[in-house]
């Protein structure tokens, strides 16, 4: 019903520029759509429509016209999970000399993922545990990949592997793509434009002996069957995108597509799973 709200205030005129249908991610199930104007919509239209659709009426605000990278390249401090330091280009005077570690530049963008989010730093807390344990997969995917900073991460200390990261917003995999080349991985890193395993190419190169998939919990739950296809005998999946509450769900939708649960890491409200496939 969400998306069909959506879809409907796209056919508005004028339109908006923007419009998205998201998951609240407090468990109650509840979707929230929202549109961007240039100018003020019609309240009475707009909540017409929501009326139809059995939804509330819309909460209308202006946006204060703010360059909202900029502001959020200030307020975002480099972020260390273990081995990884990511940072971005404001800070490149920060980055430790230490050859340990490893750099990671991932610049703010309109594409999720830049490692501050405790999502995004569960999965590279728990790629740097296993890779620590001596984990050395050959074949990585990143699911719903948004900046790529997790493929990045596995192509910077994996050099023999074959890495791709897909999303299904094309925004995002020109990111990626921008950010696979700043951190001088071009070659290295395929980039797709793919609703979760449907693509040609991640059925050719599968199975995978690592995916990482950061998403959200619907969609997580969804992907357990195409994920355990895609996931070779004894390879790992790590998965996030999802609140500490959710994550008994999101285990035992693996569970029963053949995964055995390693390790759980809660960052604040969020979580980040571990599991092996059988």
């Amino acid at each position: 019903m969400a998306r069909a709200l959506a879809g409907t205030m796209e056919t508005l005129d004028p339109a908006p520029y923007g419009v998205g249908a998201f998951e609240i991610e407090d468990g109650s199930g509840l979707w929230e759509v929202g549109a961007y104007f240039s100018e003020a919509p019609d309240t009475a239209t707009i909540n017409a429509l929501a009326a139809k659709a059995g939804a509330r009426p819309f909460v209308i605000s202006e946006v204060p016209d703010v360059d909202w990278v900029a502001h959020v390249r200030r307020e975002l401090a480099p972020v260390e999970a273990g081995r990884f330091f990511v940072y971005g280009s404001h800070d490149a005077d920060k980055v430790p000399a230490d050859p340990g570690r490893v750099a990671l530049q991932i610049e703010a963008t309109v594409a999720f993922g830049t490692g501050h989010h405790g999502t995004t730093l569960g999965c590279l807390r728990a790629f740097d545990r296993l890779f620590a344990e001596g984990l050395r997969p050959a074949k990585v995917a990143d699911i719903g990949a948004g900046t790529a900073v997790l493929a990045i991460a596995a192509a910077a200390v994996l050099p023999d592997a074959l890495v791709i990261a897909s999303d299904i917003d094309e925004v995002a995999v020109d990111v990626s793509e921008a950010n696979v080349s700043i951190n001088g991985l071009e070659g290295r890193i395929e980039c797709l434009e793919a609703a979760g395993f449907a693509h040609p190419r991640l059925h050719e190169a599968g199975p995978f002996d690592l995916i990482f998939a950061n998403i959200l919990k619907g969609p997580l739950i969804e992907l357990a069957p195409d994920m355990a296809q895609h996931c070779a005998a004894g390879g790992l999946v790590i998965l996030s995108g999802l609140l500490a509450v959710q994550a008994e769900a999101v285990t035992a939708a693996y569970v029963a597509a053949g995964f055995t649960p390693v390790s759980r890491e809660d960052l604040g409200e969020w979580s980040a799973l571990v599991l092996k496939r059988n």
